[in-house]
């Protein structure tokens, strides 16, 4: 979690200042959100808890939504390359389970802020569902391209696959944590290899 910066002299540039403070903010937005929902937050709430000035929020973020998305988009960006760092050799199935492990393993790395994404982006708007949708999207493009999908009906069985992967992970989150992520990759692959083709070794 990023720390307060003690007050007086320090050798950090503003970059790397800024950087702070904003990691501050995307932590206290996930602390917040997690008790409060997306609704209930407000921009006091998010100062209070990352310990930054009004001035300071505002200087990053022009709201409590453009803080969201940002955090958002920064999410959105680490997922895809976690998800596209398949490896280019081995089957199918082996290339997809490393793609579900790559995924799995980074929700499970920060539930609170994979929960605050996965739930509280209902909530945030049109554009954060939009967001959510191109998420999606890249998610079925990574996994048609594993399978060397061509047909509309085969792409239409990634979108599916890919949906059910999504509302498996959000319910875990919604029930539990880490655990119960890491518990869905053995069920997952097994329908994947029943949909999509041959089993992983």
């Amino acid at each position: 979690m990023a720390e307060r910066l003690a007050s007086g002299r320090h050798h950090l540039t503003k970059e790397e200042v800024a950087a702070n403070q904003k990691q501050r903010l995307f932590k206290a937005l996930a602390a917040v959100m997690a008790k409060n929902g997306y609704s209930n937050t407000t921009v006091d709430d998010l100062i209070k808890e990352a310990k930054v000035s009004r001035a300071t929020f505002y200087q990053h973020f022009d709201s409590k939504q453009d803080c969201f998305m940002s955090g958002y988009a920064r999410m959105q960006r680490r997922v895809i390359d976690a998800i596209l760092a398949a490896p280019a050799t081995g089957t199918p199935m082996q290339r997809f389970a490393v793609m579900l492990d790559n995924y799995l393993g980074f929700i499970a790395l920060d539930p609170p802020t994979a929960r605050l994404f996965l739930l509280e982006v209902y909530a945030a708007g049109p554009e954060a569902m939009r967001r959510r949708v191109e998420l999606q999207d890249e998610f079925v493009s990574g996994v048609a391209k594993v399978f060397k999908v061509r047909s509309k009906a085969d792409r239409f069985a990634c979108q599916a696959l890919v949906a059910a992967i999504s509302t498996l992970v959000t319910n875990a989150l919604t029930d539990g944590g880490a655990d119960e992520v890491k518990a869905l990759r053995k069920p997952i692959l097994a329908y994947t290899e029943r949909v999509m083709g041959s089993p992983a070794s």
